[in-house]
């Protein structure tokens, strides 16, 4: 098969239905209802519950899961103790996740020391401190007062210390000689793995890849001594490129292939087997392309031991081992480690978060054990790949071995060190002939650990485990082993899977998730990038609409913000005299009367239609906005989002309520529209909030002028003629287009009865006098305005998260977003590590063409803003220390390249600085509450981020702030439609939230009805009732 067929097949199942899919792989793998494979399994099990020889994290699974919250209170202490600098925050940490545990509960129920040492204060054994008498004597005595001595630095370093001993039974050495010498005595085969998380910076990629040659060369040297492969290398493509993404495919094509190519050249010389390991499913395509480049070059073919991983939990894993197989047929074969996959959780939210048409991985454990078998068994017929089963679970080792009877030395299993030595043990003893056991070794030290420790404590500590499940012997052998087509055909019947983990279409239970744009799709980038240069050669225009009527005046030349050269359009801006001769405010009433089911089939119609003219609008957001591609996903995203949840929530507003009273009467509340709104909408949002106060003035039956911002005025003419010609009359929807002056104007009229407004504080103010004077009703002022928005960050945080959330709040989007970062605190123990990370960081950005799918940050929207932004930046350069992003930008465009200064208080900044410019400042733990008066002094109070793992700290942050959004462990952008409700209080804005549940009734007045029904001659209804 060509290799654009192979592609176009992984596209057709990245996002195939599910229910079809499985049961297509159930009627082709009847082999798997084979009953030896069940019986072996059970052999297994039952050999493994009466081995006495367990090993301590067999012992300690089996008391520990993610069932009790205790299981997960030595998760979230795993995680991030190891790496806090400070007594004060380790105390803290230990307080909250060890303080109102059941514990005792745990006690003496375990066979195992090390379990009962877990109990015992987390590990506190003879291993870890010499033990006091009194422990020993009466240790339940003893541990009930554990809490009350969280801050004893005793107690602390021998927490600190369990947790050591914890990550030593993962991770097989701190280095790699550690880890050679550690399986020296008994000789024991390996896949070593260099333990980090995927690189950030420059140095992150030279760290990896310095550590991945030397694992080769010293591998290498100890294999010379053994045999030929004894030892293998795993490498992942995420740890030696910073950048690995299809967005920058040809950047990767270039620099992660020729890293790559260097290690398999020096893996070959040393006769030392590389498998590549696999990642996330949107970097599967990428990682093909760069496999089959590999695979050819001439001066590794005859080496035979070039390799990838692939995942079983994906739907696309049969495809991939017949790619790779023809890849095997022109050089010296593939290798092949099948696994079933360890990012399953992360993956749901990526794709669901995303607005994926469905999910790219199986729903259900059974799913991917079928599947698991089923790559398995065409695997079995290939003649190029020679194949490695990662698995602990026994009845899938039953079907490998069913599938590779007599053929026991073509393959090997493969485990990972610290687990599965218990299971493979006793499968030997069932089978006559057993294959080699390769064990997966993680090296690294602690600070590289932290991210693997906990995804494979929460993998086996999971209910749904195997290995959480197969000693207890409160579960039946014959459930732990049960054939996986037995339980996926009942889950398939009842359809459980979609109950449990719904499609990204699906999240919201009474509205549809809008769709994304799969930016891990390559062929869906190489379209849209076409499209793009096709609408080059279209001329937008845009005017004022009045009565469904275009009333051009001087039509003036639109440049791109990224090229003061390139044109985009023209526009008329209207006139103060031709405003003020125009009668905006029709007495038409046939949108209000309209029935709202109608209301809402017209804005669906809107939605739809967004949807299918997304690609015109990325455009005009890319090149009248300055917008990057990813941005413009998430704009067209929310405005379709806007309108799906509003309609919705109208449906429940404009239901009468019946409310509760006396008997003999009757009280109804209602809903009714106010009359006529003006919508000023500001240009880092042209689309969504444009689309956001147009449509919630709409289905709440108002009549609406739209004036959005003069710097985006195309893309809010396109916008209403789509509305136009979905149903809406040119009488209920009429747009201004026009300057600062012209809203000014538009806002003393007599005539409104609200205004929504979002951007800046001054304007709101002005808009509040201005309604204020103006005659006729008592007006409405829903304004979203700017902030001064901030971001903690305690030494427990994990740093390259928290560098990963710094750089996409404060600098994408060019900080062109109110909810932007502008200001963040660092611990002081912490603060220099992260500012220099932080510096790394920034040099990876790329500015220019929005257009480009490279480009990270695009252009200031306009001269006047980046002369404001530079004079700052002038102004703090003059004595200040920063940090600053080192690339290029373009010449004709409004850029600033992101910048970052050491500031010693939030009251040196001058108003909000909307663009790329970060503050950072350093400071002491215990003052965190003066810190918090300062920033609640600003008066603004719009979004505020904290990464810490101590959730009380957060809390309390969090009940101290002065703050519409509050966001943990995450970014402080973004919000969504529905689930984070978007706005603040004091200068940054009125309320009520924009796609929350109180929006809409601003734009609508209530009414009550009372029937007294007694006054039609008494109460039937009671006089009616069995009242015996």
């Amino acid at each position: 098969m060509a290799t654009e067929d192979y592609f176009k097949d992984l596209k057709k199942l990245k996002y195939a239905e599910e229910h079809k899919l499985v049961s297509e792989l159930i009627n082709k793998n009847d082999w798997i209802n084979n009953p030896d494979i069940s019986q072996n399994a059970s052999l297994i099990v039952e050999n493994c519950r009466k081995d006495r020889n367990k090993t301590r994290l067999d012992s300690f699974f089996l008391e520990y899961g993610l069932s009790n919250q205790e299981g997960v209170a030595l998760m979230c202490l795993a995680e991030s103790l190891l790496r806090i600098p400070d007594n004060q925050t380790c105390d803290e940490i230990i307080e909250e996740k060890i303080g109102g545990k059941k514990w005792l509960d745990h006690f003496n129920k375990s066979p195992s020391l090390f379990v009962n040492a877990t109990t015992f204060g987390l590990f506190l054994a003879e291993q870890v401190v010499e033990l006091d008498k009194s422990i020993s004597v009466n240790p339940i005595s003893w541990f009930q007062g554990l809490t009350s001595r969280i801050g004893d630095p005793v107690l602390r370093e021998a927490i600190k210390k369990g947790m050591e001993i914890l990550s030593e039974e993962f991770v097989s050495g701190i280095d790699i000689e550690d880890a050679l010498e550690k399986f020296d005595s008994p000789k024991v085969p390996c896949s070593f793995d260099m333990l980090g998380e995927a690189a950030r910076t420059q140095s992150d990629v030279d760290f990896f890849f310095d550590s991945y040659e030397d694992a080769i060369r010293k591998v290498g040297e100890k294999n010379a001594l053994l045999s030929s492969s004894f030892h293998e290398i795993s490498i992942k493509l995420s740890a030696i490129h910073q950048r690995y993404e299809a967005t920058k495919k040809d950047r990767v094509m270039s620099e992660l292939l020729e890293r790559v190519y260097e290690l398999c050249l020096q893996s070959a010389q040393h006769d030392i087997a590389l498998t590549i390991d696999a990642e996330e499913q949107d970097r599967l395509e990428l990682s093909l392309h760069l496999i089959k480049e590999l695979a050819s070059r001439k001066k590794i073919q005859d080496w035979g031991g070039l390799g990838l991983a692939i995942q079983a939990y994906g739907k696309r894993a049969p495809i991939i081992v017949d790619f790779v197989e023809e890849l095997g047929s022109k050089r010296n074969g593939m290798m092949m480690r099948l696994v079933k996959g360890a990012y399953w959780d992360q993956e749901i939210k990526i794709h669901q978060t995303k607005g994926a048409p469905d999910l790219p991985v199986f729903t259900s454990k059974s799913f991917t054990d079928i599947n698991y078998l089923a790559s398995a068994k065409i695997i079995s017929k290939t003649k190029n790949i020679r194949p490695y089963f990662a698995t602990h679970n026994a009845h899938t080792i039953a079907g490998i071995m069913d599938l590779y009877k007599g053929r026991e030395d073509q393959f090997e299993f493969q485990r990972i060190f610290g687990m599965g030595d218990l299971t493979y043990r006793n499968a030997k003893k069932v089978y006559k002939d057993f294959p080699l056991t390769r064990v997966y070794a993680p090296v690294g030290s602690k600070k590289e650990l932290l991210p693997y420790l906990v995804r494979r404590l929460l993998e086996n500590g999971a209910n749904s485990s195997f290995v959480n499940k197969y000693l207890s012997k409160e579960i039946p052998v014959s459930d732990v082993v049960k054939n996986p087509i037995e339980t996926a055909s009942k889950n398939l019947e009842k359809r459980n899977f979609l109950k449990i983990v719904p499609r990204p279409m699906d999240i919201f239970s009474n509205r549809d998730n809008s769709k994304g744009f799969d930016f891990g799709d390559l062929e869906d980038i190489k379209e849209l990038e076409n499209n793009m240069k096709d609408l080059h050669n279209n001329e937008f225009k845009a005017c004022s609409i009045i009565d469904g009527l275009d009333i051009p005046e001087e039509y003036e030349i639109k440049k791109t913000p990224f090229d003061n050269k390139r044109e985009i359009g023209k526009v008329s801006y209207i006139s103060t005299n031709k405003l003020k001769s125009l009668d905006l405010y029709s007495s038409d009433s046939s949108w209000l009367e309209l029935n709202l089911s109608k209301k809402i089939k017209i804005l669906n119609k809107v939605a739809i239609e967004i949807q299918n003219n997304k690609d015109k609008f990325f455009y005009l957001l890319a090149n009248e906005a300055g917008k990057t591609l990813k941005d413009c996903d998430a704009e067209v995203r929310e405005s379709i989002d806007f309108i799906n949840y509003y309609c919705q929530q109208a449906e429940e507003i404009f239901t009468k309520r019946e409310l509760e009273g006396p008997t003999g009467e009757k009280n109804y509340l209602l809903h009714a529209p106010k009359g006529n709104f003006l919508c000023i909408s500001p240009w880092n949002f042209p689309m969504a909030i444009f689309i956001g106060q147009i449509s919630a003035a709409l289905v709440t039956g108002n009549n609406v002028i739209a004036k959005p911002a003069e710097d985006t005025s195309i893309v809010a003419y396109e916008i209403i003629k789509i509305f136009h010609d979905a149903g809406v009359p040119g009488s209920a929807l009429q747009l201004i287009i026009g300057g600062r002056e012209i809203g000014n104007e538009l806002t003393k009229n007599q005539f409104l009865s609200g205004v929504a407004f979002t951007g800046s504080s001054e304007a709101a103010k002005k808009i509040n006098v201005n309604l204020a004077a103006s005659d006729g009703p008592i007006k409405t002022l829903i304004a979203e305005t700017g902030g001064q928005n901030v971001m903690f960050v305690d030494s427990s945080s994990l740093k390259e998260q928290v560098i990963d959330d710094i750089v996409r709040s404060a600098f994408l989007s060019a900080g062109q977003r109110c909810s932007a970062l502008r200001v963040v605190y660092v611990q002081e123990e912490i603060a220099e590590e992260y500012w220099d990370y932080l510096d790394e960081a920034l040099q990876e950005l790329e500015l220019g063409d929005p257009n480009d799918p490279t480009t990270d940050i695009g252009p200031i929207i306009n001269e006047s803003s980046l002369n404001k932004l530079n004079n700052h930046i002038s102004k703090l350069k003059a004595d200040k220390d920063f940090i600053e992003c080192d690339k290029d930008c373009l010449k004709n465009g409004f850029f600033v390249k992101p910048i970052a200064f050491k500031i010693d208080n939030i009251k040196e900044i001058d108003g909000e600085k909307f663009g790329p410019i970060l503050h950072f400042i350093s400071y002491k733990s215990e003052e965190i509450d003066k810190v918090l008066e300062e920033v609640n002094s600003t008066g603004f109070g719009l979004t505020m981020g904290v990464h810490s793992r101590i959730t009380e700290k957060a809390n309390k942050i969090f009940e101290k702030a002065k703050v519409g959004n509050f966001y943990l462990n995450r970014d402080i952008v973004g919000a969504v439609v529905g689930v984070q409700p978007f706005g603040g209080q004091g200068l940054s804005g009125t309320g009520p939230k924009a796609g929350g549940p109180n929006y809409l009734k601003s734009f609508t007045t209530e009414k009550t009805f009372t029937d007294n029904v007694m006054a039609t001659g008494g109460n039937i209804d009671l006089l009616n009732k069995n009242n015996q």
